[in-house]
């Protein structure tokens, strides 16, 4: 087993450790078996850098199981760097969009002209020292002879930053679905509806979703929920706002700046989000409405395409029981994709979204869940809003606040399915679980 170390500094960083996790993915002779949690770390920099340099960097590290030499390893991650934008010709320490190493060979001694293994310094950076005992703990340093929980003891907690480079682990991970925040400002929203309707609640809850490993902050201000009423536009965007205006105004001083969806079934109001340079446009009712197409053809936002069969859904109007869900569902879906490539939303742009609690049946929407897997033949991102949804009246007699051990449990399944993202209310838990599920699989 060898260990690559990945660092990121420029731009969306963790976009780039993903970037660079696919590419090595499909390297020929290359097998990734594990990913470690991300550490986030101050930039090591010389006396005379600029200030434009000083950004921290996201680290983690990937086993790998390798046929190649190391020296043709070395090669074909320096042209993954090329490829993904590295200036090879930078200077040293400069910051840099993808940093690919090897730190590890198995026990292996390697020194030439162009490699040092293990990796020089390692036992002086926690950034990549930390992501290489969390994937082997008991790897055996050649030289000192000590295992790599040992070697980092002197370190104290991984989570404090109190380590050289005011190192600390993060929520967030590569190498499993991104976590939508859900930051509903409305009063009669299913399960927290009335909770954050200040700006001030709906501001704190942003950034306590972010800290706890969200990804994407999902700002809604019409509920869709069954018992409510529809909202007008005028009052839509009122609601949603002085909400949108904060957290963009705060969006780069996050320790990991957040992307922003607006959750919206108007092209009025996506519009006039788009004005404000949000990231995604989720639309409950699937952009079926020609204006909102219209409304982010020109843009480069996202679009969250969600299948529904009434806003607000009903009990009794759920798809055919004699047809098989996933087919009808992944027929849908590319319908959609069809309709909004001719006029000239990209695929790169578009994720789909079954729609749970939207005309699905408690059996439907288990039977989606265990085959999410399928569409990726789309070509698509795919995402799955299940959080507290009432399919799970089938688990747990709660109400709708209190199923989160149940959203929870669906999250750790979709985790081993090609889901791109899970749009929930509970994050923090959710992000939690994950680290041990990723520690314990194999």
């Amino acid at each position: 087993m060898i260990i690559l170390g990945l660092g990121s500094n420029i731009g969306n960083r963790l976009q780039q450790l993903r970037r660079a996790l696919q590419a090595l993915k499909q390297l020929p002779g290359l097998d990734v078996k594990k990913v470690s949690p991300i550490y986030i770390s101050d930039a090591q920099l010389p006396t005379e850098a600029p200030p434009s340099w000083n950004h921290s960097f996201l680290n983690c590290a990937i086993a790998c199981e390798c046929s190649l030499s190391p020296s043709a390893l070395l090669a074909a991650i320096k042209k993954i760097e090329v490829a993904m934008g590295r200036d090879v010709g930078n200077q040293h320490w400069s910051p840099r969009v993808i940093d690919i190493d090897i730190l590890t060979w198995q026990q292996e001694v390697i020194k030439t002209d162009d490699l040092t293994i293990p990796h020089p310094s390692l036992h002086q950076r926690p950034f990549a020292l930390w992501p290489l005992a969390d994937l082997i703990p008991l790897w055996q340093d050649p030289t000192s002879q000590q295992a790599a929980e040992q070697l980092i003891e002197p370190w104290g907690s991984r989570f404090t930053g109190t380590a050289p480079f005011h190192t600390r682990q993060i929520q967030q991970r590569i190498d499993t679905p991104a976590l939508v925040g859900i930051v509903n400002i409305t009063p009669d929203s299913f399960s927290d509806g009335g909770k954050f309707s200040s700006v001030e609640q709906a501001f704190h809850q942003a950034v306590h979703l972010i800290e706890a490993g969200a990804e994407i902050l999902d700002i809604g201000a019409e509920s869709t929920a069954p018992s409510a009423k529809e909202l007008k536009t005028e009052l839509e965007w009122q609601r949603l706002s002085p909400v949108l205006d904060a957290i963009m105004q705060a969006k780069q001083s996050f320790l990991l700046p957040p992307l922003v969806s607006v959750d919206t079934r108007h092209a009025a109001v996506a519009s006039l989000a788009l004005e404000k340079n949000v990231d995604w446009i989720n639309d409950v009712t699937g952009f079926n409405d020609p204006t909102m197409r219209a409304a982010v053809r020109e843009s480069t936002v996202d679009c969250v395409v969600m299948h529904h069969l009434s806003i607000p859904p009903r009990r009794d109007f759920v798809l055919p029981r004699d047809q098989d869900p996933v087919e009808f569902l992944y027929r849908w879906s590319a319908q959609q994709i069809d309709l909004l490539e001719k006029e000239g939303i990209s695929r790169s742009r578009i994720i789909i979204d079954p729609g749970f609690g939207f005309g699905k049946s408690p059996g439907q929407a288990l039977r989606l869940l265990k085959n999410m897997g399928c569409f990726t033949d789309l070509g698509v991102r795919t995402l799955v809003g299940h959080s507290r949804k009432s399919f799970m009246g089938i688990f747990t007699p709660h109400a709708a606040p209190d199923r989160d051990l149940e959203t929870l449990a669906i999250s750790q399944h979709l985790m081993q399915q090609p889901v791109d993202y899970l749009r929930i209310h509970q994050v923090e838990n959710c992000a939690r679980a994950f680290r041990v599920q990723a520690a314990l699989s194999a």
